[in-house]
């Protein structure tokens, strides 16, 4: 199987990014870069040279302010199951999590279930 055509997409957070990467470099302030921020959390999980990634540009995404949409690819050297542990944890560490707008908690019907 060819590896250069396995692929991951993750909704990044990039709130979630620059807080990681202030806990790992025990730092109070960085720039808002948010490359560099996932390449500070790509390492500190062990995974910076055993995936490559495309930050896709911010017009080609829906509206969700402070998300990115990143591609995820395994080196060469990367078995399938060990890529699969890393995009799970790369998610679980900055994933994305969209909430709903506080306004529109006003207007939920109190008996709708999930909305």
């Amino acid at each position: 199987m060819d590896g250069r055509n396995i692929k991951d997409t993750l909704d990044l957070s990039e709130s979630r990014a620059y807080g990681a990467a202030l806990e790992i470099l025990g730092a109070y302030k960085l720039t808002d870069n948010f490359c560099v921020n996932l390449d500070i959390v790509l390492k500190d999980l062990g995974a910076f040279n055993k995936v490559t990634y495309e930050i896709e540009p911010k017009s080609r995404l829906p509206y969700h302010p402070g998300c990115r949409h990143v591609v995820f690819r395994p080196r060469e050297h990367v078995h399938l199951d060990r890529f699969a542990d890393i995009v799970r944890s790369i998610k679980a560490r900055i994933g994305f999590e969209a909430t709903s707008p506080w306004w529109k908690k006003l207007f939920r019907r109190p008996d709708a279930e999930g909305a």
